[in-house]
């Protein structure tokens, strides 16, 4: 635990906080509002922008109650459930509604249920290898270029820019690689954490719209599966998909359900 347990009457309280990895959810405090918000990972949210204002309701029912408004533009949480043309919807300070489904527009999944998700799509090892290919996936077909847009050493800030647009079927995933990565790194929970906050962050500035993992040599493989694992739904809340390379220590049944493609 690396905060305070608490022992009252004979009943020990442990923060929830640290046990994020043993029950997998994200939590986040809403000061503004003192909610703290708990969302399971294995469960499917989208992301959408409201299109218009529009009345938040208790139920999805057009005579219940307000209990909150959406302002055009505004970022929303939606929840997989749908009830005859509503939507389940989470506000930034946590207010829990429904609004009506045509009032969202812009939607993307952030995170896939992982009881129904589809298994990761396949890449060719010798297609891959070209560092330019084509794949299918439910959104139709795209091309995926392969660069170095980023390094993941923290002493090395270089960026290069690359324009991302989601209307364009031409993709660019940035490689990473851990030619610079002590595997110790993945042991500990804490720098594990700040590396997949480095990844994400450099994946957002530089523009990408998916992640290429390319490591070797790792044989704690408990601790490579955790780090996927946590990375995975950081990445694809931004919008960016997360690509593993499979070799000897990289197994495929371990990731099949968690990335969203496998290259073999």
């Amino acid at each position: 635990m690396l905060d305070l347990i608490i022992r009252i009457n004979d009943v020990i309280y442990l923060p929830i906080s640290d046990m994020s990895i043993v029950y997998n959810i994200k939590i986040d405090y809403i000061e503004n509002t003192n909610r703290v918000i708990i969302d399971k990972l294995d469960t499917g949210m989208i992301r959408a922008i409201a299109v218009d204002n529009t009345d938040i309701k208790f139920r999805p029912r057009r005579l219940s109650k307000n209990i909150g408004k959406l302002k055009q533009g505004e970022t929303v949480n939606c929840f997989y459930t749908t009830s005859k043309g509503w939507r389940q919807i989470r506000t930034s300070d946590g207010t829990i509604g429904y609004v009506k489904a045509n009032k969202l527009g812009e939607e993307h999944i952030i995170r896939q249920d992982m009881q129904s998700k589809d298994e990761a799509i396949k890449v060719q090892k010798s297609e891959y290898d070209t560092k330019s290919f084509g794949i299918s996936d439910d959104l139709g077909e795209k091309n995926i270029s392969l660069k170095n847009v980023f390094s993941i050493n923290k002493s090395d800030d270089k960026i290069l820019d690359v324009t991302k647009s989601d209307s364009s079927n031409n993709k660019v995933w940035a490689t990473i690689t851990n030619d610079s990565i002590d595997s110790k790194i993945l042991q500990d929970y804490k720098s594990r954490t700040d590396l997949i906050d480095l990844i994400v962050n450099r994946a957002i500035k530089s523009g990408v719209n998916g992640v290429s993992i390319e490591f070797t040599g790792i044989e704690d493989n408990e601790s490579m599966i955790r780090f996927i694992i946590e990375m995975s739904p950081k990445l694809r809340e931004v919008g960016i998909s997360t690509c593993i390379v499979l070799n000897e220590n990289i197994e495929e049944q371990d990731y099949i359900n968690v990335v969203d493609y496998i290259v073999e």
